[in-house]
């Protein structure tokens, strides 16, 4: 129910804005605080996600077999508790052991992901993941927040990283599983557009994530600089020539492939700005 593919990266994009944040490794108490409260709050909101969405679970193949659609969890209301006790304990973590800022974008993350995303946007417009992308946002905001006010600039960049990355991620699996977003009447953009025209767009947001990517060099200098630049100028290129080739062949093992190096790619680059930062 808590989805544990997604829920490392949200947890990696936390710590690593810390570090940034940080100019360092940050204390003890921020680092394990982040782990715990992330990991708990994020965990029950994808859980509460999962309560939510078992109708339209059940009507596609890819989500069919998870717990609550396939019957392993014989009472749902039990599962609802669950998830719900995972964010209110994250949260509790998160007072205590975090700055209130951070406390408050973890809540907001969650409120973004369950009410706006999950019950409001995801069932009524193709912009769905599009607005629903600043849910990962807070992740970021959460990192930074939890160590510093200062520099809300290169706070806000790092979310708007995830935000804009987030289209271009999802929609590629979206091309795969149109066919899943139809039969559950999900106004996903590929199964509305098709997989030709989706591709368009996947290349058009990726060339609005590249130079936000390249805008971090900004909180950069000298040798930091130039390791986080060379880094970001071989996995921008990579993930546009993924694009491009679904935009040139837009099939499903070419939507595979852009989505499976989309997947590495938000990490890969978090990654190389703690690499800046620290050198």
């Amino acid at each position: 129910m808590t989805k544990p593919k997604i829920l490392p990266l949200l947890i990696i994009v936390a710590l690593a804005s810390a570090v940034i944040a940080d100019r360092g490794i940050p204390s003890l108490r921020i680092l394990i605080g982040l782990f715990l409260a992330g990991t708990l709050a994020s965990g029950g909101a994808l859980a509460l996600n999962s309560y939510l969405e078992i109708d339209v679970d059940s009507k596609m193949r890819r989500t069919k077999n998870r717990p609550l659609p396939a019957h392993r969890i014989v009472q749902p209301n039990r599962a609802l508790v669950f998830a719900a006790s995972l964010l209110a304990v994250g949260l509790v973590i998160a007072y205590f052991a975090l700055s209130l800022y951070a406390t408050l974008f973890i809540a907001l993350g969650a409120v973004i992901y369950v009410p706006v995303y999950t019950l409001w946007l995801k069932p009524r417009t193709s912009w769905n993941i599009v607005l629903g992308g600043f849910a990962g946002s807070c992740s970021a905001l959460a990192g930074w927040y939890a160590v510093t006010t200062a520099n809300p600039l290169i706070a806000w960049v790092l979310g708007a990283l995830v935000f804009v990355w987030t289209p271009t991620h999802f929609w590629s699996l979206a091309v795969i599983a149109e066919d899943d977003y139809s039969a559950a009447g999900i106004p996903m953009l590929p199964s509305l557009v098709g997989g030709q025209r989706a591709a368009k767009f996947i290349v058009a947001n990726t060339l609005l994530l590249i130079p936000i990517s390249l805008l971090f060099f900004l909180y950069l200098s000298g040798t930091g600089e130039i390791v986080y630049l060379a880094g970001a100028f071989i996995f921008d290129g990579l993930i546009l020539a993924t694009n491009i080739k679904l935009l040139l062949a837009p099939t499903k093992s070419n939507a595979w492939l852009a989505f499976k190096f989309s997947s590495p790619y938000l990490a890969l680059i978090f990654a190389l700005a703690c690499a800046g930062v620290l050198v």
